[in-house]
């Protein structure tokens, strides 16, 4: 359940950077259960989503240069042999990957 369980670190890292509460980066770090190079590693995560957080010393804390609003969610659902093969693109990996996980951009499904 590591899976889930850096989903949860990302929403809290999220929720604390929107409310500007983070604090410094090993007080942040600190507060997520995590080292401070693994918060890079998640802060470098949000990034690639297209976050643009940086660190102000003014507030000493992380901080979203821009407003936008991430949304982070897991959803477990099951899925009918049909629905597995067009994920796949007509190919059935059920031997191979028992989980399927994917994402919903506004314009396509990424897989």
């Amino acid at each position: 359940m590591e899976f889930i369980r850096q989903i949860e670190r990302l929403q809290l890292l999220n929720k604390l950077v929107k409310e500007r509460r983070t604090g410094s980066p090993e007080e942040l770090a600190e507060r997520l259960g995590i080292g401070r190079r693994q918060l890079y590693v998640y802060i470098e995560y949000l990034k690639d989503f297209g976050m643009d957080i940086q660190f102000s010393r003014k507030l000493d804390g992380f901080v979203y240069a821009e407003q936008h609003e991430l949304k982070i969610e897991v959803r477990f659902e099951l899925l009918d042999s049909k629905s597995r093969t067009e994920i796949n693109g007509g190919e059935s990996l059920n031997l191979y990957t028992p989980c399927y996980f994917y994402a919903l951009t506004e314009d396509s499904l990424v897989i």
